[in-house]
């Protein structure tokens, strides 16, 4: 295999870890965002929660108000019945308190549904404060641990990046851009392995010649259907085959 091929894999081994801690140190203030959406959420909950009841307690004083002006009325006008001589008019008058004693029962029966509604709406933006204070504390030590994380993955990437500097220096700069290109292309991913004709990056299976070439190892081949720079294990393979061949023996 060519030095320039083992500085690669050597460099890629690398990478690859950069790329994983980079991934990793992205998806953490994620879990955050998807923390602090929840709470929101749960806050906009309680919010209309508390704006409907308001609107209930609106209500619940305008239907107060008008149970004690019928109160009055019904009050007044019986006051009023020991005046009254003539049975036509106190027939009028008694139509009149019960008119009125019907209106005031149908709105007490009102302001106690109003009652219940506004207890219920209670309950529940008291279950939902209890909720947000759970999450806030859990988005609290779940912020510490993320933060200490982030710190320990920042410590190791500047360590990486400074070996990976090492690295790259060793590489000829035209081997270096055209493995950079092919990283950046691949998700992270510019070189891989050949077992037995097949690339590992893609699965797909290279062109003969050029299995024969990349077991020279005179040159540098890229696969010819994911571009990947290839690397073959020659002393790998040969061990794998030679266990392989006694256990075909033993079965034939």
């Amino acid at each position: 295999m060519l030095p320039e091929m083992l500085q690669l894999i050597d460099l890629h081994s690398v990478d690859k870890e950069i790329y994983e801690l980079t991934q990793e140190l992205e998806k953490l203030p994620q879990e955050l965002t998807d923390s602090r959406e929840r709470m929101a959420a749960l806050e906009a909950e309680r919010s209309s929660h508390l704006e409907e009841m308001e609107g209930l307690r609106k209500q619940l004083r305008e239907m107060e108000a008008e149970v004690a002006d019928l109160e009055e009325g019904i009050k007044a006008s019986r006051e009023r019945l020991m005046d009254i001589g003539k049975e036509l008019e106190l027939k009028a008058m008694l139509k009149e308190i019960a008119f009125r004693e019907d209106q005031r029962d149908q709105k007490e029966t009102r302001v106690l549904e109003i009652l219940d509604q506004v207890e219920a709406h209670n309950q529940t933006i008291a279950e939902k404060d209890e909720a947000l204070q759970t999450l806030k504390e859990a988005y609290d030590r779940h912020a510490a641990e993320v933060t200490g994380r982030v710190e320990e993955l920042e410590k190791q990437r500047a360590v990486l990046v400074e070996k990976r500097e090492s690295l790259r220096k060793e590489l000829p700069p035209q081997l270096l851009k055209r493995y950079e290109f092919i990283l950046r292309r691949r998700n992270g991913s510019a070189i891989c392995e050949v077992k037995a004709g097949v690339c590992m990056g893609c699965h797909m299976n290279i062109l003969p010649q050029q299995f024969i070439d990349l077991q020279k190892g005179e040159e540098i081949i890229q696969c010819p259907h994911c571009q990947r720079i290839l690397y073959w294990l020659g002393e790998a393979e040969d061990e794998e085959e030679a266990k392989a061949e006694p256990r075909a023996r033993k079965v034939s």
